[in-house]
């Protein structure tokens, strides 16, 4: 096994800017966080401010899409399920695959929307129906989070568009990276997909 392969590497390097000078309250303590763990023994290879609170921006679809793997496992869908399409989902910000309210779009195509794409509308679209509203699906992924030890991450969406409340750390990230590397194998093939 090559060394590429052998590393997971799960470097979540935040591109942050520093707080304004007095600045209150700030989340932001450091220019970055980032760190590199071996994903088969979880040692950690280097770590950088890792527990620093930020704004995970995109990186919250691999929540999205580790409670997606997980409803597909226990057969609540299948890749062929259709998803219906809301008035809410269809006008997300880009990125987006531009979907149409009142349609649908299949559990195969969401989930490429969300690896090739970083698909907000497909994030909106996985996230009412499993969650019957994206608010229940948020409380599911924080949920989530806490069974597998993300200690420090609240979400408040399913793509990661800006939310004060909405925070996680470089650690955090690694585990459910490293969860998502381990439990999910044949759906971690996905990430591969361009």
């Amino acid at each position: 096994m090559t060394l590429i392969k052998r590393l997971f590497l799960i470097f979540m390097t935040v591109g942050l800017t520093l707080p304004a000078h007095g600045a209150k309250n700030s989340v932001r303590k450091a220019k970055y966080s980032a760190i590199v763990i071996e994903a088969k023994t979880g040692t950690i290879l280097h770590t950088e401010s890792s527990n620093m609170a930020s704004h995970p921006a995109s990186i919250t679809k691999i929540m999205t899409l580790y409670l997606l793997f997980e409803a597909l496992e226990s057969r609540k869908v299948t890749l062929r399920t259709k998803l219906p399409i809301s008035a809410r989902a269809a006008i997300q910000p880009p990125c987006k695959l531009g979907l149409k309210a009142g349609g649908t779009i299949t559990v195969k195509d969401a989930l490429l929307g969300l690896v090739t794409k970083s698909a907000n509308d497909a994030s909106v679209v996985i996230a009412e129906y499993l969650g019957g509203t994206e608010d229940n699906f948020a409380k599911l992924m924080t949920k989530k989070a806490r069974s597998l030890g993300m200690t420090r991450t609240t979400f408040k969406n399913a793509h990661g568009l800006h939310n004060p409340g909405q925070l996680t750390t470089a650690h955090d990230m690694a585990v459910l990276g490293r969860e998502v590397f381990r439990r999910y194998p044949k759906y971690y093939t996905y990430f591969r997909t361009q």
